[in-house]
């Protein structure tokens, strides 16, 4: 047989057994190779969109993550301010000192890190500083200037005794609440009250009559005291109508509202806890500040 019949018979041989490999398998060897590689590269693909999808997740937590941090903060911040607005309970970040010498009050200011607090104008003043007596006779409503950051001065001649000053501020910024300063002049000290409520609810100063409508006071619950100007109307003293001080007893619970309206002279108060209150009404007549001073119960 010639070499051209047995190189004929060998394609034909190789021929039949791809043929016969294609009808048992069903694959095609010339293109096996092929597909391998595409299956590579879509378990590839898979891979990387398993990746991609992880990735995704991850940032979309990393993103909820901070959007939760984010709406915490603002949270905090809302709850800070509702918490000074109103008066209530907070720890504060400014420290007070009050000190008397040669009938001049010192008032110095300290923030959480060391430094003097920048104050807010409230009803036009930076600083209303309120001194009361332990036994709750005397009370000074004063406006210390400022000699710089943090030190204010003020003079005020005083009696021997025993007193509670609060510095009443709005530190920017810094949450604070006015706590009771003891301030102790002479060697003389002062006992505490023990009060009892007013029967007599209209009161005279200086020839202007005001009358404070009969109060339900509940611990807790708003309270409004309503105050009969008996056709009086007073002026616009440190932009409102009328100041409202109220302490308990023990001239350690603090409370300083102003009117509901810019044309009212109803003060809502609002009281922590049940027990026996003072309250200072400052009215402004004829250019003159005129206080009224009242005592009611606060119930549970």
């Amino acid at each position: 047989m010639s070499v051209k019949k047995w190189v004929s018979l060998g394609i034909v041989y190789v021929v039949i057994v791809f043929a016969g490999y294609s009808v048992i398998t069903g694959n095609n060897p010339l293109a096996s190779g092929e597909m391998e590689h595409d299956g590579h590269s879509d378990e590839e693909a898979g891979h990387e969109e398993h990746n991609n999808d992880e990735a995704s997740q991850e940032d979309g937590t990393d993103h909820e993550d901070h959007n939760t941090e984010s709406n915490s903060e603002e949270e905090e911040d809302m709850d800070h301010k509702h918490e000074h607005e109103h008066g209530h309970e907070t720890d504060s970040e400014v420290k007070t000192d009050v000190s008397y010498d040669n009938e001049e009050l010192v008032i110095s200011l300290e923030d959480d890190t060391g430094a003097a607090p920048e104050l807010a104008i409230e009803h036009e003043k930076e600083m209303h500083f309120i001194l009361i007596s332990n036994d709750l006779e005397e009370y000074y409503h004063l406006h210390p200037e400022k000699e710089e950051e943090g030190r204010f001065r003020v003079n005020q001649a005083l009696e021997d005794g025993t007193y509670q000053a609060f510095v009443d501020i709005v530190p920017e910024n810094k949450a604070y609440t006015p706590a009771p300063n003891l301030l102790q002049v002479g060697t003389e000290e002062t006992a505490k009250a023990h009060l009892h409520a007013d029967n007599e609810w209209t009161k005279e100063v200086d020839g202007k009559t005001v009358t404070l409508e009969e109060v339900e006071a509940i611990a807790g619950e708003e309270v409004p005291l309503n105050f009969d100007m008996q056709g009086e109307q007073p002026e616009t003293h440190l932009g409102a109508l009328g100041h409202v001080v109220i302490v308990d007893e023990e001239v350690e619970e603090y409370i300083h509202v102003h009117p509901a309206s810019d044309d009212s002279t109803t003060f809502n108060a609002h009281f922590t806890n049940p027990g026996m209150y003072k309250v200072w009404a400052e009215f402004k007549f004829d250019g003159e500040i005129h206080v009224y001073p009242f005592i009611l119960e606060v119930k549970e």
